[in-house]
């Protein structure tokens, strides 16, 4: 299905260590679902946010920026401990 141009998304989130879209199965790169994901990252990881339900897209991006770092390296595959 193809995704109409005003709902896809541009910004990519950060999932197992990289940034990458969202995949086709999941729905698509589509801009609700990647915004609900970055504000959840955010209100999770930044426990002194301001109230979430008055972020704007922008500030959402901003605060996702800044975390984006931090998220590559918690996501990331860890090598299994050898037996």
């Amino acid at each position: 299905m193809k995704i109409p141009r005003a709902l896809r998304a541009q910004t990519l989130v950060v999932r197992g260590g990289v940034d990458s879209q969202q995949p086709e199965r999941e729905g698509g790169h589509r801009l609700p679902w990647v915004y609900a994901e970055m504000l959840y990252d955010c209100v999770v990881n930044l426990p002194g946010l301001p109230d979430p339900r008055t972020l704007t897209m922008s500030e959402i991006r901003w605060f996702y920026e800044r975390l984006r770092p931090s998220l590559r390296e918690m996501t990331k595959p860890r090598e299994k401990p050898k037996r």
